[in-house]
């Protein structure tokens, strides 16, 4: 007779039930408040319920791409400031392929704010996810909620930052009548957002070596608090011009207007709607759902 046996013990043995969804809970919360708050940006034209738990889901396979590849490429990489760099690439590429497996192609993304909703729904699944996984690595509750909390401030918000990034300058490529301009874009937002990611990361481990005397709260205030806050509120801002840039130009978009002289390669909803881009999307989106039945409709609309 075989023995089967089941362990179900996902996390420390040191945590207790309740213990895990005090940890889960400071991992998950603000992760989550950030998704309803994307979600209320986007409330005049909400996305469909299917993408959006596509991307909310996401996080289980873009983690493990990016665990994938990091371990892959780690032994040929011998200076640190490069690997950390090398990875930032990783994690930001590994989100930037789940767009394009999942929702690029999607018939539902049909303006140039939709680009920026998804890359931030796809990185807050990823970063939701490693938060997890870091804060269920360490020995004690405290080290767990300490670490949690940390990064639900820091890094948390910069995978939400870096997904903007990657929004705003995919939708660009995405909305593009010259195909050039699409893959420049591409290209130039996975290296950006590539670098805010690297050199977040290398600042943080910066600040974690150098010498504080934690007795003295003046000391802590001055070397690791103050240029904390300093690199946060840089993030913000840029945060905050790539969301007007991606809603100053949607508008244009959404109001068939005229765009500026550097992006005047951008469609307006009327070209796109008359596009053989739309076209090929609501192909490529009924065939992998097997719908036959909307193709009328959607050429209707």
């Amino acid at each position: 007779m075989v023995n089967l046996s089941f362990n179900f013990d996902l996390f420390n043995n040191y945590y207790y039930f309740y213990e895990r969804l005090v940890v889960l809970l400071f991992s998950l919360v603000p992760a989550l408040l950030l998704v309803g708050f994307v979600l209320y940006t986007d409330r005049k034209r909400k996305e469909p319920s299917k993408n959006i738990i596509i991307c909310l889901l996401s996080g289980f396979l873009s983690v493990a791409i990016a665990g994938y590849l990091e371990e892959l490429v780690m032994p040929y990489f011998s200076n640190n400031a490069i690997l950390t760099y090398v990875w930032a690439f990783i994690e930001e590429f590994s989100k930037m392929a789940i767009f394009f497996l999942f929702i690029f192609d999607n018939k539902h993304y049909d303006d140039i704010y939709d680009g920026l909703v998804y890359m931030c729904l796809i990185s807050l699944s990823f970063a939701g996810l490693e938060n997890i996984m870091y804060a269920f690595s360490e020995n004690t509750v405290q080290e767990g909620i300490s670490l949690a909390l940390m990064r639900d401030f820091t890094t948390v918000p910069l995978h939400v930052i870096c997904g903007i990034i990657l929004g705003y300058f995919i939708s660009l490529g995405s909305f593009s009548k010259v195909k050039s301009k699409k893959y420049l874009n591409f290209l130039f937002g996975i290296l950006l957002a590539s670098f805010t990611h690297g050199t977040f990361n290398i600042l943080m481990n910066l600040l974690s070596v150098i010498n504080v005397n934690y007795e003295s709260s003046i000391s802590v205030l001055l070397l690791q608090v103050t240029p904390l806050i300093l690199i946060m509120v840089v993030l913000f801002i840029v945060a905050f011009r790539f969301i007007k840039k991606t809603l100053f130009y949607d508008n244009i978009y959404e109001e068939n207007g005229a765009y500026d002289t550097d992006h005047n390669y951008l469609m307006t909803i009327n070209e796109y709607y008359e596009s053989s881009i739309r076209e090929e999307r609501i192909r490529r989106y009924n065939k992998i759902t097997f719908n036959k039945d909307e193709k009328k409709e959607d050429n209707d609309a």
